[in-house]
């Protein structure tokens, strides 16, 4: 082998398991699970929405995109900011 051989990555195939430890073959605790709480899931879909945060900033922010050419929205995970906006936006 030649000195420019071992400097090289080494790059795995799909489905390459030299690479694998033991500790990989040893059975996990962790549960995963794909339970999402929805308190409001008895309403109707529309009031579902008026009770996100972003709804309250509806009109705010189609002011923003109308007026300026770029719009950071920040807000909690949950608040509605990638589901709502772009139906704000289909809407409008």
């Amino acid at each position: 082998m030649s000195l420019g051989e071992s400097s090289r990555p080494k790059f795995l195939k799909p489905d390459d398991d030299s690479f694998a430890s033991d500790r990989d073959a040893l059975p996990s605790d962790d549960q995963v699970t794909t339970f999402v709480f929805n308190a409001h899931h008895n309403l109707k879909l529309t009031e579902q929405r008026e009770r996100l945060p972003i709804y309250k900033y509806r009109n705010h922010i189609l002011h923003c995109l109308e007026n300026y050419q770029t719009l950071v929205l920040v807000g909690e995970t949950g608040s509605g900011k990638s589901t709502q906006v772009p139906q704000i936006l289909v809407v409008e």
